[in-house]
């Protein structure tokens, strides 16, 4: 794609040089001007084209293959005899042991932990915040 040389701010930006010899543009700096235009109408339209284009192939490619899903979705579904199909196991629930007297937690042992936690990460003033 060729580049385009005016954005519409350049373009409404656009100061012509006067002629010296009465009022008016120089007309071969709008002509040349003009024909930069052109040339980026041209480029928008060849990219419009394109764009098109792949609008169309990309319809066509969706069209394909929702009808193929259609038909897919249509089809009787058969199990071919090579297959063999293994049975679950038994869902074997996990054995919970009741904790012992020694492994009880009580809120003085979590306070206790906290705390030492508390002076390893302050240091030893944590008393003091």
């Amino acid at each position: 794609m060729e580049q385009v040389k005016y954005t519409q701010k350049d373009i409404l930006e656009r100061v012509f040089k006067q002629k010296r010899m009465g009022v008016g543009y120089d007309p071969a700096d709008v002509d040349n001007f003009l024909d930069d235009i052109i040339k980026d109408y041209g480029a928008y339209a060849g990219r419009i084209d394109q764009l098109q284009n792949e609008v169309a192939r990309l319809q066509t490619a969706l069209k394909a293959s929702q009808e193929q899903l259609v038909a897919v979705k249509q089809q009787p579904q058969t199990v071919t005899p090579a297959a063999t199909v293994i049975p679950e196991a038994p869902y074997v629930a996990p054995v919970v042991e009741t904790p012992k007297p020694a492994q009880v937690v009580t809120n003085l042992d979590l306070i206790k932990r906290v705390a030492n936690l508390e002076r390893a990460v302050f240091g030893h003033d944590a008393e003091n915040i």
